[in-house]
């Protein structure tokens, strides 16, 4: 399946519904399937099959019909964000390869051409991710590595063309992309913010009789901290991206009483991996069991995954060198990266599990431990600590570590903040914090 089959079908039987939704801006799939089809006539006028380009938009519409239409005329595309920075830019276009860009300026031509046969195997979408090292790379994707999950994300996330979805960030994040392409080849109808602030987004949620939401955590935890009253009418929560803390799913469950609340967990090669609901997510600290279609197993204590969702470069097996375990029920435990573990001394440290120590003091809201470098020692820890009130100090965390951790494993430095650091995938890389940490003061334990 090609990843516009499902919306040109949904124009032939659901012309005048409305699609898309930006502020103001509204689209039918009548409408959208219109300006797909003539700007993929003009682009195939300027680029040949297989030409990678750079979408720079400052519009989340014009971003999907772009995509769409590059698709459709056999056109690889990454988005960008509107606002990058030169010398990202610079190092992304010469990892794609190319210096063809469509941004806001872009004048589309006049002149059009017929366009290509177009293959489920085929690469429509370079999806840039950070990983762990901060630094952009390109995961390369094939239409059907994605259109193939799109049956299983429907009856797992109990969304279908009667649904509206609201995506509180942009679609430059690969989650973001591939739930907005999900909606909309199942019929229903995607909202995008245009706005960074929560109270926004619940106007927004309200105005366009909103039934599902997609967002990473820490969007999660914005939005609940900024609710007065319950929405009875969401049904479906989904979140990816890191996981979600005990705190955060009992406030959505107290707050979005008859929505489902689901997370997955899933990389740009692998896709989705695993999934898990609200009640297991409190019960205990695994990412769930397998997304269908998928296996998963443990091999010198790696993950490895097995699925049609893996990105044509990564086929058939592949790992992104996550540490995990699998319980007798078939849950899968992520422990962290190889890439992360901290070595102090000669001792290995999973930062996964002082994070899981920090994250049971009761005025602790979130947590991250990674490893920043040292003289003598190679690495030591460091956490950056989000607290529920100022009430908590340093020494009242050094009193609370070394009696529930090893001497070997207690942060050394520390830092509070009002909220994570993120990187542009929405989620806290370790290697990106400890990039930051060392440019911000901290305090030694």
């Amino acid at each position: 399946m090609l990843i516009y089959e499902g919306i040109f079908k949904n124009s032939l039987k659901l012309k005048n519904k409305i699609c898309m939704v930006h502020g103001k801006e509204t689209m039918t799939y009548g409408e959208a399937v219109t300006s797909i089809e003539q700007i993929a006539r003009a682009l195939a006028s300027l680029w040949k099959p297989g030409a990678r380009i750079l979408v720079k938009h400052s519009d989340p519409i014009r971003q999907m019909l772009y995509l769409l239409a590059l698709a459709s005329a056999g056109l690889s595309s990454v988005l960008v964000v509107n606002d990058i920075q030169p010398g990202v830019m610079k190092g992304i276009e010469e990892k794609v390869d190319t210096c063809n860009i469509i941004d806001d300026q872009f004048i589309l031509p006049t002149k059009s051409e017929a366009l290509p046969i177009v293959l489920d195997e085929d690469i429509f979408f370079g999806a840039l991710s950070s990983g762990t090292t901060g630094q952009h790379k390109v995961i390369w994707r094939d239409h059907q590595s994605w259109t193939s999950a799109f049956a299983a994300q429907s009856e797992t996330f109990s969304i279908n063309a009667n649904d509206s979805l609201f995506l509180s960030g942009s679609l430059v994040y690969t989650a973001n992309l591939n739930s907005a392409l999900h909606i909309l080849n199942e019929g229903g109808m995607v909202v995008f913010t245009q706005s960074s602030y929560p109270r926004t987004w619940i106007e927004e949620i309200k105005q366009n009789s909103v039934t599902s939401l997609f967002m990473v955590p820490s969007h999660y935890r914005i939005l609940v901290k900024n609710m007065k009253a319950p929405l009875s009418h969401i049904q479906s929560l989904v979140s990816a991206g890191e996981k979600m803390d005990r705190e955060t799913i009992l406030s959505l469950k107290a707050l979005f009483p008859n929505g489902k609340i689901c997370e997955y967990y899933g990389a740009s090669e692998l896709g989705h991996v695993s999934y898990i609901e609200a009640e297991e997510i409190i019960e205990g600290d695994s990412v769930g069991r397998a997304f269908p279609g998928v296996k998963f197993w443990i091999e010198d204590q790696v993950v490895w995954v097995e699925s049609p969702y893996i990105a044509p470069q990564f086929r058939p097996k592949a790992t992104v060198g996550d540490l995990g375990r699998i319980d007798d029920q078939g849950r899968l435990y992520i422990l962290g990266r190889k890439t992360d573990i901290i070595n102090k001394g000669g001792i290995k440290l999973s930062p996964w599990e002082i994070e899981k120590v920090l994250h049971q003091h009761p005025q602790i809201s979130q947590a991250v431990v990674f490893g920043i470098k040292h003289p003598l020692k190679g690495e030591q820890v460091a956490a950056v600590i989000v607290r529920k009130d100022s009430d908590l100090t340093y020494e009242k965390i050094l009193a609370y570590c070394t009696k529930h951790l090893p001497h070997h494993a207690c942060p050394q430095k520390i830092k509070f903040v009002e909220s994570i650091p993120l990187n542009a995938d929405v989620k806290s890389s370790r290697k990106s914090l400890a990039k930051w940490f060392a440019l911000h003061s901290n305090i030694d334990l």
